[in-house]
């Protein structure tokens, strides 16, 4: 862990990215708020910079006066307040996570917001775990929603799951290849693919490249996603969407981000660890991250004009 000996010098190292882990039901805007309010905190109660002095002149005016240096009282924090104060701190997210969603959230800070915008714009692919339950509709397609429907469920088992969940991901798949124009069997097609993974231009156009059932203890189950450009009703969507074809309803209940690109669970911090000395070493791992893996500002794929 970095320890540092004065403020300064801390605060000189606070630009770049971060991976911290966003709980449920607190939104981005208030871990940015938490981080940064955190950071003035640990920076204030470093040493700081030494007093600044101001000249006094001293004695009578008939006599030789005095010169000395006494403590300038207009630099005191006691009287302009902290040297660290959330306004010196700039801070944006790569890409954003719903209220109710939680898992991994990358954040730049002072000169790192420059890094964000680029990850935001290569658009790296991220996994979730998206948890349902079988039985029930609701009208907002998460647990929160009103019941608008319920249903039996007995006869869906896991075959029936991974089959339909096989079947959805094949459709979005044929749908991702015949957005592109080109006939799937030509070798245009396969060109096109071997580019890499197909994105895209238009970023709020969600594409779905993976889909499985990972757990399965009825009602309850979990699905792994990969996609791009998702945003939570859309994988609330997708939990009601799986529950009409196991001709039942389900809902979503829980939504996680794993991972985004390279960056995972392990990586990211806790929020008991959004202190000074963590965020600077978690810093440098993203930083050493980014360093071995060039290709997550620069992704190679192909790109659908949509």
């Amino acid at each position: 862990m970095v320890k540092f000996r004065d403020a300064a010098s801390a605060f000189r190292t606070l630009n770049g990215l971060i991976c911290v882990y966003k709980p449920p039901t607190v939104s981005v805007k208030q871990v940015q708020h938490t981080i940064i309010t955190n950071l003035c905190r640990d920076l204030n109660a470093l040493p700081d910079r030494p007093q600044e002095k101001r000249v006094e002149i001293v004695g009578a005016t008939n006599e030789p006066m005095t010169v000395k240096l006494v403590p300038n009282y207009a630099d005191d924090p006691l009287v302009c307040g902290p040297r660290y104060i959330r306004e010196d701190f700039k801070c944006s997210w790569s890409t954003y996570l719903g209220l109710f969603s939680s898992g991994v959230l990358l954040l730049g800070i002072n000169e790192g917001t420059s890094l964000t915008y680029h990850v935001n714009v290569a658009r790296p692919t991220r996994a979730y775990k998206v948890h349902g339950q079988l039985g029930k509709a609701t009208d907002t397609y998460f647990w929160n929603g009103k019941t608008i429907e319920k249903s039996m469920y007995k006869h869906v088992t896991r075959e029936k799951m991974d089959r339909v969940v096989a079947h959805i991901q094949a459709a979005h798949q044929k749908t991702m290849y015949e957005l592109a124009g080109v006939d799937m069997n030509s070798q245009t097609m396969y060109e096109l693919a071997s580019q890499g993974l197909i994105r895209p231009t238009n970023s709020k156009i969600p594409v779905l490249y993976g889909i499985k059932c990972v757990h399965f203890d009825s009602p309850n189950f979990t699905l792994e996603i990969q996609a791009v450009n998702e945003y939570d009703k859309y994988l609330w969507t997708l939990v009601h969407d799986l529950g009409v074809q196991l001709k039942t309803s389900a809902y979503c209940t829980g939504v996680q981000c794993i991972r985004q690109g390279k960056f995972n669970l392990e990586m990211s911090l806790l929020r008991k660890h959004w202190q000074l000395e963590h965020i600077v070493d978690n810093m440098d791992k993203c930083r050493q991250l980014l360093e071995e893996n060039e290709k997550l500002l620069r992704p190679e794929s192909a790109v659908l004009s949509l």
